[in-house]
């Protein structure tokens, strides 16, 4: 009787705790609701909305917004050219990161793994504007990469870095860098040291551990990474506009152009559903990869 007793306390108190946690869950997952989920709402609605030819929006649905977004080429490659970028910012971010997580994770001196922390985050702690008016001044005709070239003798005029596309990929790596190094660190410090001297006690080399050890254990660490890297960089706008002027060919700007220059929303709106739409579809694609990786490795 007395462990039936024992059993139905700890049976309510069980279920007292998860009532506490639903109860306090549903404070955040309005605030989602809210906050996200409703004005996304309305901007799919808005995005079915037929237009004059002031572009003034008009009641009832249809689907011209997002056939214009396919069928015309600037806003299609747009599109494209964003894909484009965030492959590129995602495979160079993911690059640099691994050094920078491996020695945040490992190293054990507190000294050398503090300089490398503030170095590596420190453009989280400035905004970036702040940080895009840097690249400004370091890429602009009387910068230090100009005044650099030419003392070295290497140009004879000043280099037009300020606009061109690989500033703007220079600086968006600049910018999301830091979250690669922070999703891969983790994964990488839960690896167990034993691994790594059971490999080499094997005869396994360094890249034999690399490729066999470490980057499997490091999977979700990848996967994070690329999923939270791609995702910024396909919607990036203040780094392009600053860097690289409004003309850019790059989605965030065009859906900018359409929504507050021809105020087209309906057109800025499918335009962004279009962007989301690819976005999710290749962060999709990713965390598959990395599931049958991992699925794999267990196997």
């Amino acid at each position: 009787m007395a462990a039936t007793r024992t059993g139905s306390r700890s049976r309510s108190r069980s279920r007292s705790r998860d009532l506490r946690g639903h109860v306090a869950a549903i404070v955040p997952t309005a605030f989602v609701v809210v906050a996200f989920l409703l004005p996304l709402v309305g901007l799919l609605l808005l995005s079915l909305r037929p237009t004059d030819a002031m572009n003034n929006v008009l009641p009832g649905f249809t689907g011209a917004q997002y056939a214009e977004v396919f069928g015309t080429s600037y806003l299609w490659g747009s599109v494209v050219e964003s894909l484009w970028l965030a492959v590129r910012v995602s495979l160079t971010c993911l690059v640099l990161a691994f050094p920078l997580a491996w020695y945040l994770a490992r190293s054990t001196s507190a000294v050398g793994k503090s300089l490398v922390f503030v170095i590596t985050l420190s453009p989280l702690l400035t905004s970036e504007v702040v940080r895009s008016f840097g690249w400004r001044v370091v890429m602009s005709g009387e910068g230090p990469v100009n005044v650099t070239l030419q003392a070295l003798g290497l140009i004879d005029e000043s280099l037009p870095l300020l606009r061109s596309p690989w500033t703007v990929f220079l600086a968006v790596v600049h910018v999301l860098l830091p979250f690669a190094v922070l999703a891969l660190s983790a994964s990488l410090g839960a690896i167990d040291n034993r691994l790594l001297q059971a490999s080499a006690d094997l005869g396994a080399g360094a890249l034999r551990t690399f490729r066999s050890v470490v980057l499997p254990l490091a999977t979700p660490g990848v996967v994070a990474a690329t999923v939270i890297v791609f995702s910024l960089s396909m919607g990036v706008y203040v780094t392009p506009l600053l860097v690289g002027g409004a003309n850019q060919s790059l989605a965030g700007l065009r859906i900018q152009t359409e929504a507050m220059v021809a105020f087209d929303q309906p057109r800025a709106a499918a335009l962004s559903f279009v962007l989301l739409a690819a976005t999710l579809a290749v962060c999709g694609l990713v965390g598959l990869l990395g599931r049958l990786a991992e699925r794999g490795r267990r196997a």
